[in-house]
């Protein structure tokens, strides 16, 4: 028993002194992370928000970083999970989400290492009422000194989101049944709230969409209320380029990472204006 308490109180000691040192795995979450901790908290980002996470490998100097961290935020459901299967100190903040409110992947995209589609931090419903609160809890469980200030920070990070929320609301609440073409199949979540189907061009990781998909896509495409195209600044552009040219429909850059963000809030207003110019126009 004297050892056990020997052991935490040098634990305490030890982050009171140095800090926490976080990575986190993609641009999302250490958004997320760095507003919640501030200064008090060392935070690394892993994978640039320019990069595909889906194929991402880790360098030498990757593996050391994770190596020295105290914890890693990541998103798991198969995006993650591969090249973070030796660490223990992970928090996999996706697979706090019930897998009731989860897309399945469909059978044929068998590059995918899990079951669902993992892009559950494009969905602010998920963030406000899973993934924050999980990461907030994690960090009071492992610094219990700071802990007021984690959770006043992540419930204005909650409220922020909320307000943007109300603004998806007013701009998509009456368009049930349309269609939006997307180069990778990143915002799933957010339009599946509002009875949007997406059509993605992708049709695996790094494999351009053959032209009888293409065609499929662009004919269903015209046969709906398309609503929008959209790519990410992450992806080649030449098979978006194709569908707009034959739909007559500018696209426009739909990042699901935020490379341009300043906190989680900005990467859904910077989304709100694209989606807001597809619908609308200028």
């Amino acid at each position: 028993m004297r050892k056990m308490l020997a052991v935490s109180i040098v634990s305490i000691f030890i982050t009171w002194m140095f800090g926490l040192n976080i990575v986190t795995t993609i641009n999302p979450y250490y958004l997320i992370v760095k507003q919640i901790v501030g200064e008090k908290v060392t935070v690394s980002l892993l994978i640039k928000p320019g990069s595909d996470p889906h194929t991402f490998n880790p360098t030498i100097s990757d593996v050391k970083a994770l190596s020295k961290a105290d914890l890693i935020v990541a998103n798991g459901l198969g995006l993650d999970n591969a090249y973070l299967k030796n660490y223990k100190k992970v928090l996999f903040v996706g697979e706090k989400i019930p897998s009731k409110y989860l897309v399945e992947l469909e059978e044929e995209d068998e590059h995918e290492e899990g079951t669902y589609n993992p892009h559950v931090w494009l969905s602010i419903d998920f963030l406000t009422n899973y993934i924050i609160p999980a990461i907030r809890d994690e960090l009071v469980r492992m610094d219990r000194q700071n802990a007021k200030v984690y959770e006043e920070n992540a419930k204005m990070i909650i409220n922020s989101l909320k307000e943007v929320s109300k603004k998806f609301d007013q701009l998509l609440k009456d368009k049930k049944g349309a269609v939006v073409i997307l180069e990778h199949p990143s915002y799933v979540y957010l339009f599946k709230k509002y009875g949007i189907q997406v059509l993605a061009l992708q049709e695996g990781h790094g494999k351009e969409p053959s032209a009888g998909h293409l065609k499929n896509i662009i004919e269903l495409a015209k046969k709906s209320n398309l609503i929008g195209v959209f790519v990410g600044p992450q992806f080649r552009t030449e098979a978006i380029k194709v569908v707009s040219s034959e739909l007559k429909r500018q696209y426009k850059i739909l990042d699901p990472l935020g490379r341009e963000a300043k906190t989680i809030a900005d990467l859904f207003e910077n989304a709100y204006n694209s989606i807001k110019e597809a619908v609308y126009g200028k």
